[in-house]
């Protein structure tokens, strides 16, 4: 039995040996984590489908003086070497710039096939990162989209509804100058309101982007435009039209004697003080309603998303109009047919 133990012992070692991994067992440096390696920075390439397309200066900077200090700390992920011995980097493209600022010529690595678990994995970890711009989230759900993965499960790993999920991923489909405000973060939501606005006036849309910095587009000054284009086509007078109140007959005057001509006059200046003149009583005209803003319901219906028409009443009592977004089209469908995403609130 200890012969046989002894055998095997000394096999493993020899299959140890002319794999090269002997040394590696032996030597005084061994790597901090098991599955960790050394490689150089020249063999490693950044994913061009990373969507993290710009990076913090002076963040960068702050990282690369602790890389100085104290080592890269958590390796980076990349796929095995190709046939010109390059890795394609998967995750830790910061520390990877960090370390080139830093001057290290190597960096711990870990090296793993590129799957669609991993790949959901990198684009989680980019999106949830705060300093990515409303573009570059948009980006990385789209790939997420393209990678076969649901609305659903963008939705569960990233923490977000549904309704946020279909949002960036429209933004794919925006015209050029909404997708240039997202690059400078203007948030989604307005942006998605400004898309059905375009539809409806380019022009308007147009000016309102070449007059406002991004960092002052909300819903809030999207709504405002939105009034203004609703209004170009209301007619001159807006407002609840006042009807002229029927004249009430004339009941016959009071006789002309003397209670009579005291009994009109204390009619007449009724709460007047003595000296004043009596105030005479004039109609007083309906007071235009003020239109107030209510929430909007956004819905789901065969995939696509839109907000329910409420204020206008469909053929039936079981079905609603929607307006979907991706083409501003309106339709009828059955309330069981339809799935609330989200409260809206202006």
């Amino acid at each position: 039995m200890t012969e046989k133990k002894f055998g095997s012992t000394m096999q493993t070692l020899d299959r140890l040996k002319k794999s090269g991994d002997l040394s590696a067992l032996t030597r005084k440096n061994k790597p901090a984590q098991a599955g960790q390696r050394e490689i150089p920075l020249d063999d490693i390439m950044p994913d061009p489908e990373q969507p993290r397309r710009h990076f913090d200066k002076d963040q960068l900077a702050s990282l690369a003086e602790s890389i100085r200090t104290q080592g890269v700390l958590q390796a980076i992920t990349v796929q095995p070497a190709d046939d010109a011995g390059k890795h394609m980097l998967i995750m830790g493209e910061r520390r990877f710039q960090a370390a080139k600022l830093a001057g290290l010529t190597k960096i711990p690595a870990v090296v793993r096939e590129m799957t669609d678990a991993l790949r959901m994995a990198q684009l989680t970890e980019n999106v949830q990162r705060a300093d990515l711009t409303t573009l570059e989230v948009a980006e990385a759900v789209a790939a997420m989209r393209a990678a076969g993965q649901s609305r659903s499960a963008i939705a569960e790993a990233l923490g977000w509804n549904e309704g946020e999920v279909s949002r960036f991923a429209a933004l794919a489909k925006m015209p050029d100058e909404l997708r240039d405000a997202a690059a400078q973060n203007a948030p989604i939501r307005a942006l998605s309101d400004l898309n059905a606005l375009w539809k409806k006036d380019e022009a308007a849309v147009r000016q309102f982007l070449s007059k406002t910095e991004a960092s002052d587009i909300s819903r809030v000054t999207v709504e405002r435009l939105r009034g203004e284009i609703d209004g170009k086509g209301a007619a001159p007078e807006v407002g609840i039209s006042v009807q002229p109140a029927p004249e009430a007959p004339q009941a016959e005057g009071p006789k002309d004697t003397p209670d009579a001509n005291v009994e009109t006059a204390d009619v007449a200046g009724q709460g007047d003080e003595p000296g004043e003149a009596p105030t005479v009583a004039s109609p007083q005209s309906p007071r235009p309603r003020v239109a107030t803003a209510s929430p909007a319901l956004l819905v789901s219906h065969g995939g696509q998303l839109g907000r329910a028409l409420l204020d206008q009443p469909a053929s039936n009592s079981k079905s609603v109009l929607i307006r979907f977004e991706e083409d501003d089209r309106v339709a009828e469908v059955l309330l069981a047919e339809v799935e609330l995403v989200e409260l809206l609130r202006d």
